[in-house]
């Protein structure tokens, strides 16, 4: 089973896309944190193999999340997810320190991102890939 953090401050969005990774067999979300102070408060208390990152959060962005994440757990694999499908964030993200970048209308890519990130790949929502 691969546990993620899940980190989105849309409620009714971070409920349907855990109960959907939970439905599809080997995902579970260990935790929702709705911001990226609340996901670091979190961490150092739940063992998680990804962490499933929102790019626009109150406060702090996903991004700046994600950096801090990869100085502190340089092997915690971050995937983004975002509806913002501009290359600077795709750049920025990946730059940060994550691992791959998923369009939340990308729903079957969901699954694929997962595999392939903890698999070690760089994965980009097909959509993303094609506009390149």
């Amino acid at each position: 089973m691969i546990s993620i953090l899940l980190v989105e401050d849309h409620a009714l969005l971070a409920e349907a896309l855990s109960r959907f990774l939970h439905e599809a067999g080997l995902h579970h979300v260990v935790a929702i944190a709705p911001s990226a102070e609340s996901a670091q408060e979190r961490l150092p208390d739940i063992d998680v193999d990804l962490v499933l990152v929102d790019v626009s959060l109150p406060k702090m962005s996903g991004i700046d999340l994600v950096a801090k994440l990869h100085e502190h757990y340089p092997n915690l694999p971050c995937l983004m997810l975002s509806g913002h499908n501009a290359s600077q964030y795709v750049k920025r993200s990946l730059a940060a320190g994550a691992r791959g970048y998923l369009l939340k209308e990308d729903v079957t890519g969901i699954l694929e991102g997962i595999d392939q990130v903890l698999r070690g790949n760089v994965y980009i929502s097909k959509s993303l890939r094609e506009a390149q």
